[in-house]
């Protein structure tokens, strides 16, 4: 391993500052329609999903009572679970037709992992080594438990089981990609990190996007100011991305790993933000109110008392 320079250590420090202002800046002035866009279209989304199947249900089952009426989640995550299977497998294939036939993600993925093997100074390897920790198994775990907590001492049920629901629904979908892809891992002697199992998708870039990006959603939906929004959004973003560089600087997985992970993973926080909006209007057809198209739903108690 190359000798800590000073610059180096500067350079470690600085440049995850300098990507979390510059996305901060760029989401601040460049998008602030991004909150109104990502809503709406969850939004519009799982309203088509109510007015359509649900209104069909409520006619034939006017009570509404029991699981049975909220068999459209159940469906929009099973459509979902399959999708995120499909992109998963979009990248695999690619990867493993241009490995045979020594092509462009075959040159990208050997020569990023050689590219960050000469870059392996100390203060780089500290830095990318306690993001691969933040973004284990373990440490999203607490980062799902302690915002659900958050969420429910705030009264945002809904939120915290959507969260919960899209960190356990990702968790076990990476599982399922792993055993299906059986893609094997970059040469051991190059890596300076110790990895278990297959390597396609990431589990560490799949599962930091999926939680982290749930958790960016419940504070779009939350009162508060869009530079608060958009520098939590930018901070989040920064996380995801060290957490995915990280596996390949320490050399354990592909770029092409993180890339099919981070596909996978959107594709399933979509389908459970669309699920979440769904299970929202759900919740307001049972307390009697017409489904709301297009607009926000807050998230409250199904039980709790409307104002006159």
């Amino acid at each position: 391993m190359t000798t800590l320079s000073d610059p180096a250590s500067l350079l470690a420090a600085a440049l995850p500052v300098a990507f979390f202002l510059a996305v901060w800046a760029a989401l601040y002035f460049a998008f602030d329609g991004l909150e109104t866009g990502l809503e709406a279209m969850a939004r519009r989304a799982s309203a088509r999903v109510v007015r359509g199947w649900l209104a069909k249900w409520a006619l034939a089952h006017p009570r509404w009572q029991g699981l049975r009426s909220y068999a459209p989640i159940f469906l929009v995550l099973a459509l979902g679970g399959v999708a995120a299977f499909v992109a998963g497998e979009a990248f695999v294939e690619i990867a493993e037709h241009f490995r045979l036939t020594t092509s462009s993600v075959y040159r990208a993925d050997h020569a990023v992992n050689a590219a960050f093997q000469n870059l392996r100074y100390p203060g780089f390897t500290t830095l990318l080594d306690a993001a691969t920790i933040a973004g284990s198994p373990l440490g999203m775990t607490l980062v799902v438990v302690v915002a659900a907590g958050v969420l429910l001492l705030r009264k945002l049920p809904a939120s915290a089981v959507f969260v919960l629901a899209a960190a356990a629904g990702g968790a076990l979908l990476n599982l399922g990609l792993k055993a299906i892809f059986e893609r094997v891992r970059p040469p051991a002697a190059t890596a300076i990190a110790a990895a278990q199992g297959y390597s396609f998708p990431s589990g560490h870039a799949m599962g930091s996007l999926i939680v982290l990006g749930s958790i960016g959603y419940v504070a779009l939906r939350l009162p508060l100011l869009w530079k608060v929004k958009s520098a939590v959004l930018a901070a989040l973003a920064t996380a995801v991305v060290l957490v995915g560089l990280s596996r390949v600087y320490l050399g354990v997985h592909w770029l092409s790993d993180i890339a099919g992970g981070w596909s996978a993973g959107a594709v399933w926080l979509a389908t459970a933000t669309v699920a979440f909006e769904t299970l929202l209007r759900i919740r307001q057809l049972r307390r009697g109110a017409p489904p709301s198209l297009g607009t926000d739903v807050p998230d409250e108690r199904a039980d709790r008392p409307r104002k006159a």
